[in-house]
């Protein structure tokens, strides 16, 4: 392996790791987590994750991935609203503490 793709895989590993570590802050500790991000602006565009699976979600929906299970269980899809009601109301508490932490850093 080349010093420039060792290189390349060692920033894709980081780059996925500080991910997931945001992902996790956010879910776990959003108070805490979006403090940092509006601190850290540079960062600030992991505010978005849970419109991202929202999106991921019904984008899965529209072409086909999950519309038998959806179709067949009633369980799947239970499952599914609820996702798509808890990321939406997980963008909204942390488009809330954007706002909040916003005001009072500017």
């Amino acid at each position: 392996m080349s010093y420039r793709q060792n290189q390349t895989l060692v920033f894709l590993e980081s780059f996925f790791y500080s991910s997931g570590q945001m992902f996790l802050g956010l879910l776990l500790h959003p108070y805490r987590s979006m403090q940092l991000l509006v601190k850290n602006k540079i960062l600030l565009p992991f505010v978005f994750y849970p419109s991202l699976f929202g999106l991921l979600l019904l984008t899965s929906l529209k072409i086909n991935l999950l519309a038998n299970y959806y179709v067949s269980s009633i369980f799947f899809a239970f499952l599914y609203q609820f996702c798509l009601f808890f990321c939406l109301y997980w963008q909204l508490a942390l488009c809330y503490l954007w706002l909040r932490f916003y005001r009072v850093f500017k």
